[in-house]
């Protein structure tokens, strides 16, 4: 018996297999987990939202996921700290010598990129189950009233006979 099973496993799709959906949701899970814990490192976290961008196709990639990407990327300017020989520079031999005090660096903000996947998912329909309500009217279309239906049917039985 267990040899039919598997012969029936061998021949679904990869797709079949693996429910991708679940799969981002669970990983979406685990970072709000490790936000939510302050043992874990923001080192970790960055990692795991990397990973998790890692993990949507780009064929999913849309231009508003494309611009809010761009959007994730700050620049922040730090003190620009200068040894030499174990000793900081003093900010009069820094200035001097034309050494900058500061230095622009740039870096990702990881929450708003952490918003922008779960945005091209909520447009991709991935995040919220949508229930479609089909409404009717109570009018059939097809018959202008019910004695149009009641002879249709009418001379369906006639004609049996």
């Amino acid at each position: 018996m267990s040899n039919v099973g598997e012969q029936y496993d061998v021949q679904l799709e990869f797709k079949e297999r693996l429910n991708y959906t679940q799969y981002l949701q669970n990983v979406i899970e685990a970072i709000n987990t490790a936000l939510h814990n302050e043992k874990v490192s923001m080192s970790k976290i960055r990692t795991m939202i990397l990973n998790y961008l890692n993990d949507i196709p780009s064929s999913w990639y849309d231009p508003e996921f494309e611009n809010d990407i761009k959007g994730v990327i700050t620049e922040r300017e730090i003190p620009n700290l200068q040894k030499w020989a174990g000793v900081s520079l003093s900010k009069e031999y820094m200035m001097k010598n034309d050494i900058p005090l500061t230095k622009k660096i740039k870096d990702v903000n990881f929450f708003k990129l952490k918003n922008a996947i779960v945005n091209l998912l909520d447009r991709r329909n991935m995040l919220i189950r949508k229930d479609k309500i089909e409404q009717s009217t109570g009018r059939n279309l097809k018959y202008e009233s019910l004695d149009e239906l009641i002879d249709e049917m009418g001379e369906d039985e006639e004609s049996g006979d």
